[in-house]
């Protein structure tokens, strides 16, 4: 995502690394290198990073193995098959890379179905299920959501 959408208040880098957080933290594992990256830059634009072909690097330098969860991606597409398995595992074995593992997308895994159903079992009730409506999750700063007719 370019740095110029997200410093206009879009959410998402705050939200994937958010998620990140809850996810490092529910592993429980003490002193655990890892990092939030951003791949797919596209065009002129200065991107989030750092970018994950840099983190590949740095693992292959330091000798490490890479697990990759592909935590903003829901099912498996060109940039789960192509970019993160294909391209990027050629990037990590070119670079030392000592494992390279990529964890699947939730895909049509039951209990992200079921957290799914009840979202939208509760928007038809009336309530507000996404992050950028009332009630919302995100910082104040992060006005610019897809969502919500009183975002600019």
């Amino acid at each position: 995502m370019p740095k110029r959408t997200v410093s206009r208040g879009d959410p998402y880098q705050w939200q994937v690394e958010k998620t990140a957080r809850a996810i490092v933290g529910r592993l429980g594992i003490n002193n655990l290198d890892w990092q939030v990256c951003y791949q797919s830059r596209v065009g002129p634009l200065e991107w989030i990073g750092p970018s994950t072909d840099a983190e590949i690097h740095r693992a292959g330098a330091e000798g490490k193995g890479l697990i990759v969860a592909p935590i903003a991606f829901v099912s498996e597409h060109s940039e789960t098959l192509v970019e993160l398995d294909i391209e990027y595992g050629r990037l990590a074995r070119e670079s030392g890379v000592a494992d390279y593992i990529r964890v699947p997308a939730v895909g049509a895994e039951a209990d992200f179905i079921a957290a799914l159903a009840g979202l939208a079992a509760r928007a038809a009730l009336g309530e507000a299920v996404v992050t950028c409506g009332p009630g919302r999750i995100c910082p104040k700063e992060f006005s610019r959501c897809g969502f919500g007719a009183s975002n600019p």
